[in-house]
């Protein structure tokens, strides 16, 4: 076994898997796993054809766009004093440091994000990163405040991967100002080809709940370089857009002040997400479309956008062992494999 793992260490193991494994998985995943959105995406003829174009890469962030900013500008109106004092004093009692208000907005300030989610803009640029067509499958509104009795980074404040599918889109909106003292969402800029195919070894030891296969920042800094990092810092309506499931990001680490931060998900049907832990993000109270109004939309885009699920990917659990494949090849990064730029 230890052999085995070593061999995951090798840059040899490395060009195996980006030469061979990973293309012939990459059409699999395309041409079969996801065939019905490979197809909507050939006959999807959308009125606008703009998009927010990634280069390959797995991360891009967005500044002084109009149609984002004024996203962003409805939701800040949301956010006055009492809004976030309310929302904080809810944290504080219950030893929180990060609250979901998404189901507290007005149905019309839902229908308005929703729109925007749904619009050509977004979905074209989601589409042309996954190659196939998408599946919006969260809609988070993130209110965080520093944690409580000075703690340092916990949970989802250390560096990670999502590691719920192959590839995803999330797009990480700014709803107030952001400077290092308030949360910003870190992330690695330097490109990841193998993507879900590489983990970094060293993860820490004995995890408390919610820590599983985080990274320490001192891990961290042994892998890559400062240059490496970047981070949404700027006036509301930044956003950086990231695959989740690729890119090593971490935040919500504030020293004082508030975040609140917009977050829109889109996956494809082999996700986690979209099968396993369906019932867990219904009780979440972020969007989750019901099912039952299904009915009532004929557009098969539109359908397909905010309800496509796989009966037969979630009773043969297909995503699970998806992920236990993705695991078993693991490139294992550490300080002495991955060439510092």
């Amino acid at each position: 076994m230890n052999y085995l793992k070593n061999i995951k260490k090798l840059i040899f193991w490395k060009f195996i898997l980006l030469y061979v494994i990973k293309p012939i998985y990459d059409f699999v995943w395309t041409y079969i796993i996801n065939i019905h959105a490979k197809i909507l995406l050939i006959s999807w003829k959308p009125k606008s054809k703009d998009y927010f174009n990634l280069n390959k890469n797995n991360q891009l962030i967005i500044k002084n766009d109009m149609r984002i900013s004024n996203i962003s500008n409805e939701l800040s109106k949301i956010c006055t004093k009492d809004f976030l004092n309310k929302s904080r004093e809810e944290m504080k009692t219950k030893s929180q440091y990060s609250q979901e208000l998404f189901d507290r907005l007005d149905h019309v300030t839902k229908e308005k994000i929703i729109n925007f989610a749904s619009s050509d803009l977004i979905v074209n640029t989601v589409a042309k990163y996954l190659g196939v067509f998408p599946v919006l499958s969260r809609i988070y509104f993130y209110h965080n405040i520093p944690n409580e009795n000075g703690e340092g980074e916990i949970k989802a404040q250390k560096w990670h991967k999502d590691g719920m599918g192959y590839k995803g889109l999330d797009f990480f909106i700014s709803i107030t100002d952001i400077d290092l003292n308030n949360g910003p969402f870190f992330f690695l800029k330097k490109n990841n080809p193998l993507g879900a195919f590489s983990r970094i070894e060293k993860a820490l030891l004995n995890p408390i709940h919610g820590e599983r296969n985080k990274i320490s920042n001192e891990e961290f800094v042994k892998v890559y370089n400062e240059s490496d990092i970047d981070s949404i810092v700027g006036p509301k309506g930044t956003c950086v857009i990231v695959d989740s499931y690729n890119c090593y990001h971490k935040g919500g680490y504030l020293l004082k002040g508030d975040r609140v931060m917009l977050r829109i998900a889109f996956d494809t049907i082999d996700s986690t997400v979209l099968n396993f832990d369906e019932e867990k993000y219904k009780s979440d109270n972020i969007f989750y479309y019901n099912k039952k109004h299904i009915s009532n939309v004929n557009n098969k885009f539109l359908k397909f956008l905010h309800y496509k699920r796989s009966p037969f990917i979630k009773f043969f659990k297909i995503s699970q062992k998806l992920l236990k494949f993705y695991q078993l090849l693991h490139f294992k990064i550490n300080n002495k494999n991955e060439q510092r730029s």
